[in-house]
């Protein structure tokens, strides 16, 4: 039976071994797309702008009509769904389509009621495509600082204002409503877009570190032999397509906007939408949750001649978001590696300092003095003992001395002295006594001894 055991047990262990080896020799699986673009693209946390590039990032649409700056601006929170219309209206029979034509061509498209009402007006889905970077920077500011945003939008249309270099024309018109300025078109049918330099009509700019965007009209998009002033210009009219205009416009008082609830619905289509990532309480529209950006977005065809950057002005893309806040990791760390633990990480108390007066200088038995007459001066103090009796010092904690600390300044003492070689002569003896002195005798005597 031990035997039996002993051979089941050594071709387990072959078994085992053979199996290791064999997923050892395996080739490592790469990671999939998805699992790349995971690792390389962590949730990132919310990014926040501070006034002066909101100021400069707003600078171009701030003199918007309202209706359609709040459909800019929610439309820019879902920018995947913006590159989708870019390319949806490449088509020259999407294109085309006008009127109910294309709210029926629109309406099983899964995308938020904001992009299906900018795709009336095709040039600015171009134009918010050319400029993508600018687009998610706007998107990424009006979902995650939507009260800022609008309070910075009133802010510049006041400086324009101030500046004289904006009034109501037949195009546009511009409305006090306390003290926000409310902007709208004045045909209700057509809408005319303003087009300015943002250097010229908002006056002194406050900050130069943070000069204003300035984004070209896009092609077809003004009459020919526009020339860009100080003041407002227009684009071309735009035909209204009611069905999708109308449905959101903004409370200036409370830095909200407010939804058509009926409207906003049936441009939904809210059966395809599958995460929206928005919320209606109230008649209000909200972002729930952060804009997911797109990292390589598709290449656009850009004009062959762009128009000039006006002096004073930046570039889109100049547009950068401020650092994250701490903490920089928002992903767990990697585990270390497994290892022995630190030798210079203490398991038990750190011990305290050494003292600073001297330590006994005698650790071990003194030796006996040798034999010899007793020293003939004798210490004004008990010597100390002969042997330590307190324990050595352990490494932790530190020796505790049970002596009395030594004075300041000891009295010398005084050792015996060492024993000689050779014993000392011995001591001379006395001189023997004299004799007392002899009584003189009489003449003849002698001496008697």
């Amino acid at each position: 039976m031990t035997a039996l055991r002993f051979r089941l047990m050594v071709q387990t262990l072959s078994l085992l071994l053979a199996l290791s080896v064999s997923a050892a020799a395996q080739p490592v699986q790469p990671p999939t797309p998805a699992e790349a673009a995971a690792a390389l693209n962590p949730t990132p946390t919310p990014t926040q702008f501070s006034r002066q590039q909101l100021d400069q990032m707003l600078a171009p649409i701030a003199l918007y009509p309202d209706q359609l700056l709040m459909q800019v601006l929610m439309a820019a929170t879902f920018p995947q769904q913006l590159i989708d219309a870019g390319h949806w209206l490449q088509d020259p029979n999407n294109a085309a389509l006008k009127g109910d034509a294309l709210v029926s061509a629109l309406q099983p498209l899964p995308w938020d009621p904001s992009v299906k009402s900018l795709v009336a007006f095709p040039q600015i889905v171009a134009m918010m495509n050319e400029h993508f970077d600018w687009t998610q920077a706007l998107g990424v500011a009006f979902a995650n600082q939507q009260t800022e945003t609008m309070a910075r939008i009133q802010f510049l249309r006041g400086r324009a204002l101030a500046a004289g270099h904006i009034r109501s024309t037949p195009q546009i018109r511009f409305v006090r409503e306390g003290p926000e300025v409310a902007i709208e078109p004045a045909d209700p049918s057509t809408l005319y877009v303003p087009v300015y330099n943002p250097a010229e009509v908002y006056g002194q700019w406050p900050d130069q570190d943070y000069r204003p965007v300035y984004v070209p009209p896009p092609p077809q998009f003004v009459n020919p032999g526009f020339v860009l002033g100080a003041g407002l210009g227009f684009s071309l009219g735009f035909g209204i397509v009611h069905s999708l205009w109308g449905w959101g416009h903004p409370d200036w008082q409370n830095n909200q906007v407010v939804i058509n609830r009926t409207q906003y619905t049936r441009i939904t289509n809210i059966t395809n939408i599958t995460n929206n990532n928005t919320t209606i309480n109230n008649n209000t529209w909200r972002r729930t949750a952060p804009v997911t950006p797109v990292v390589n977005p598709p290449p656009v065809s850009r004009p062959a001649m762009p128009a000039p950057q006006p002096p004073g002005t930046v570039t889109p893309a100049a547009i950068k978001p401020l650092p994250h806040p701490a903490p920089t990791v928002t992903h767990p760390l990697p585990a270390p590696a497994p290892g022995p633990a630190p030798a210079a990480t203490p398991t038990h108390p750190v011990s305290p300092p050494t003292p600073v007066h001297p330590a006994p200088t005698v650790t071990h038995p003194l030796p006996a003095p040798a034999p010899g007459p007793a020293p003939a001066a004798t210490p004004s103090h008990p010597a100390p003992p002969p042997t330590v009796t307190h324990p050595a010092p352990a490494p932790h904690p530190a020796p505790t001395v049970t002596h009395p600390a030594p004075p300041p300044h000891p009295a010398p003492v005084v050792h015996p002295p060492p024993a000689a070689a050779h014993p000392p002569p011995p001591a001379p003896h006395p001189a023997p006594a004299a004799h007392p002195a002899a009584k003189p005798g009489k003449p003849g005597e002698k001496e008697q001894h």
